[in-house]
């Protein structure tokens, strides 16, 4: 892992009155060890070769809220798997009250019933610039049963007593951040293909790997098989997310490019424009979830076996603090 200093400024602070809380301009990011790079990444779940898939997801910002909703499109039934991911920022441990979620479908109906699952600590690292440079975020994967997870739908989120150090819908620019932070919840349901279609997902090794725009992100994801092609969909689910400060909107903590292959596919000046790192779950506020995704098959031409990532904001300042939850990736 990588130390890096920065040279506190105030930019941010003289327009808003507050520290800015996830960026490098927040009064922690001095001592923050950053990650830039970490290799090749095998798949942490893979679908059944016997069983072609395609998937569906959709995410919730959760900071200083008890509960929230996700919307998921696209799943072709039947359902195979689903597994629900969170992240929360805490001062020392995660608690058991951290460490589950209550999930429940509400549309269509009838509704079901409401499920407590637990979840695995699949990655825990540096907190994306809020608190101290000791706190940490740790990343929980659980199975969701897929009597509750039936396909498209609505689905409530709702936390434990005690998971999030606020509910009261606050801005969590201002005022003194009341720890844990609850960073948000994305549920990922993998439905039925055709042809020869895989649904991947890469966690451990990527979750909880906080970096910054300015020195970047690197990695690869090796392919359970070689692309064909034809077609190749790229989920990023990230925490800490931000476009600024509250709703002031800051350039440079904003603007963060994905590159896939060498084929520049989120960021300004690609065809998609935004970036994937924005807290596009929860605008315009409390931000700080993303969930994105890309067609990136220009990226994966036939016979491609690795998907190269590198993500930045080409070292402009002040910068925003990250960090990767799981990447789903659907290759035929």
């Amino acid at each position: 892992m990588l130390g890096f200093a920065v040279a506190q400024t105030s930019s941010i602070d003289q327009q808003t009155g507050q520290p800015a809380w996830g960026t490098s301009e927040a009064p922690n990011a001095a001592d923050i060890r950053f990650e830039t790079s970490i290799g090749s990444l095998e798949p942490a779940v893979v679908s059944a070769s016997s069983a072609p898939a395609q998937f569906g997801s959709g995410g919730v910002g959760l900071r200083n809220r008890g509960a929230g909703s996700i919307a998921v499109s696209g799943v072709l039934p039947p359902v195979q798997f689903a597994y629900i991911y969170w992240a929360v920022i805490t001062s020392g441990p995660a608690s058991a009250a951290n460490q589950k979620i209550k999930l429940q479908r509400l549309s269509p109906t009838p509704a079901s019933t409401v499920v407590t699952i637990t979840g695995t600590n699949v990655g825990t690292g540096p907190s994306p610039c809020w608190g101290t440079s000791s706190d940490t975020i740790t990343v929980f994967r659980g199975t969701v049963p897929i009597t509750v997870a039936t396909g498209n739908g609505v689905y409530q989120v709702t936390l434990l007593a005690g998971a999030s150090g606020s509910t009261a819908g606050g801005d969590p620019w201002v005022g003194t951040p009341i720890f844990p932070l609850m960073e948000g919840a994305s549920l990922v349901i993998i439905g039925t293909g055709t042809g020869t279609q895989r649904v991947v997902i890469y966690d451990q090794g990527l979750s909880g790997m906080t970096f910054q725009g300015n020195t970047g992100f690197s990695y690869s994801l090796l392919l359970p098989i070689a692309a064909s092609g034809k077609l190749t969909l790229f989920e990023s689910i990230g925490a800490d997310g931000q476009q600024g400060v509250s709703r002031l909107a800051v350039k440079t903590a904003a603007n963060e490019t994905t590159v896939i292959n060498g084929v520049h596919i989120a960021g300004p000046g690609s065809n998609f424009n935004d970036g994937d790192w924005n807290g596009s779950s929860a605008r315009p506020l409390p931000q700080l979830w993303d969930d994105v995704g890309h067609d990136i098959t220009t990226a994966t031409k036939a016979g491609t076996t690795s998907l190269a990532v590198s993500i930045g904001n080409g070292g402009k300042i002040p910068y925003d603090c990250m960090t990767p939850v799981a990447n789903v990736v659907q290759v035929q």
